[in-house]
């Protein structure tokens, strides 16, 4: 068997992707999908629970939708912070230290994949396609801007970082391998994706939206998390790719 070499800046980008996890992560495969488990549940029912009960409506309005949701992502983010914090071991194997790229490069190549997945968009749907997140944009005002760049910079880039790429997709690579570790992460991510944000009829929306962009997002940003060793990292890029998608649609709405 060949001996991979010890120092990462001498191996080539597919040997790096395609290194095994250096150790086992500290929690079961259980308890990684537990977090996930948590996330469906903090999206599906608390926020929307909370949300219904604050503003005394059965109908949820988009904005309230859109509130539910961030209330969501800030519980997942607690519930794994929480949980990962009872012992030294078990933050470390969080990666959220800086590793092996320098944040603003993250940043920029962040920006690099939204800006790619918007394209992406385009071509295959003929038109751009606002994320459900952000419905509420089309009614306007300061409030739902402000909400919307929260929920798309901020706290979905949070949780679903911690919960999948810091998480769950160590878990699976060291029990399923390298690619196939990644790409049941990646299919996990767009399948509760539909099951949380897509109760529509419009087909376009729901091929790009509902299936190809999480597919997209899980597999591009599992990469990043791989190659830099780092869950900052990839929430770093994360919240470059939202930035991104916001713009974009403000730009549209805009116009």
């Amino acid at each position: 068997m060949n001996e991979t070499p010890t120092d990462r800046r001498e191996m080539s980008l597919m040997a790096k992707l395609t290194l095994p996890e250096a150790h086992e992560p500290p929690w079961s495969l259980l308890n990684a999908l537990l977090a996930v488990l948590a996330m469906f549940i903090s999206l599906a029912i608390i926020g929307p629970s909370f949300i219904a009960i604050i503003t005394a409506s059965a109908t949820p309005t988009p904005f309230a939708l859109m509130a539910s949701w961030s209330l969501g992502m800030a519980l997942t983010s607690l519930f794994v912070l929480v949980s990962r914090c009872s012992s030294e071991e078990s933050w470390r194997a969080l990666r959220l230290s800086r590793g092996e790229l320098a944040l603003p490069l993250a940043l920029i190549i962040g920006l690099a994949i939204g800006l790619t997945l918007d394209l992406i968009a385009i071509l295959t749907a003929g038109r751009f396609l606002p994320g459900a997140q952000i419905w509420a944009l089309q009614t306007g005002g300061l409030p739902s801007l402000a909400l919307a760049a929260l929920l798309l910079v901020v706290l979905q880039p949070l949780a679903e970082t911690l919960v999948f790429h810091a998480i769950l997709l160590p878990r699976l690579r060291w029990r399923l391998g390298h690619w196939l570790g990644l790409a049941v992460t990646a299919a996990v991510y767009a399948g509760l994706h539909y099951l949380i944000f897509f109760q529509t009829s419009d087909a376009n929306f729901l091929r790009w939206h509902g299936l190809v962009l999480p597919m997209l997002l899980g597999i591009s940003f599992g990469l990043l998390k791989v190659f830099s060793q780092s869950s900052l990292v990839a929430l770093i890029a994360r919240m470059g790719a939202g930035l991104i998608f916001l713009l974009t649609a403000l730009a549209l709405v805009g116009g």
